[in-house]
């Protein structure tokens, strides 16, 4: 028998606040080890999502079949500019808390195709969370990993998505699996091709 573990990042829901990525790591480690849960046969994560499951995976490559890492923005940018991306998100997140019935159509202005997606839970995410989140987006390690433990990393970028622009960064993992996406944008291929994406890039024989 197969489970699927879905977490939902602190900051998320309500009375909470998104601190760090090793924040919610150390959470996921905790569920995994009160449940006993010593191998995952798939890990995947979108976005930053997928930000967490690469690192997650980099801990703990020895319990780790596989993992998926689509549409993650594994970029190192100085201070300043992780600041202006927040200022540029926080003005968004303002008028989606000032007009919430247009949440879907300011979101997909900062975040293209993914409004829908977001729209009901960008309300509630605390300005607090929205700085964690934009320091956790933009300054990612890309560590040295061993050519056995970089066959099981699948990369997905559509061509459409700007967190594509990261791959000279993550190129050094030659042994990596690169899913390149024509005409998607971030995410896409998963939002809108669901049992294609589960067919072709989870492996089956694990």
């Amino acid at each position: 028998k197969y489970y699927l573990i879905i977490p939902t990042y602190s900051g998320h829901y309500q009375d909470s606040n998104f601190i760090s990525m090793e924040e919610e790591i150390k959470t996921i480690d905790e569920f995994l080890n009160e449940n006993g849960i010593d191998n995952l046969k798939a890990v995947i994560g979108f976005s930053l999502g997928g930000n967490i499951a690469f690192n997650y995976f980099i801990l703990h490559q020895d319990k780790i079949d596989q993992v998926i890492v689509d549409s993650a923005p594994i970029f190192k940018f100085p201070k300043f500019i992780i600041n202006c991306a927040y200022k540029k998100y926080k003005k968004c997140l303002d008028r989606v808390r000032k007009s919430p019935q247009n949440a879907a159509k300011e979101l997909n202005k900062c975040f293209k195709g993914m409004g829908e997606a977001q729209q009901y839970v960008a309300p509630i995410v605390t300005d607090e969370s929205l700085k964690n989140l934009a320091k956790t987006c933009f300054s990612v390690n890309a560590p040295k990993i061993d050519s056995d433990a970089q066959k099981k990393i699948t990369f997905v970028y559509g061509t459409k998505d700007i967190a594509r622009f990261c791959k000279p960064r993550i190129k050094k993992y030659k042994n990596s699996k690169f899913v390149k996406i024509k005409s998607s944008g971030h995410c896409g291929y998963f939002r809108e091709n669901l049992d294609e994406y589960i067919n072709k890039l989870i492996n089956k024989n694990l």
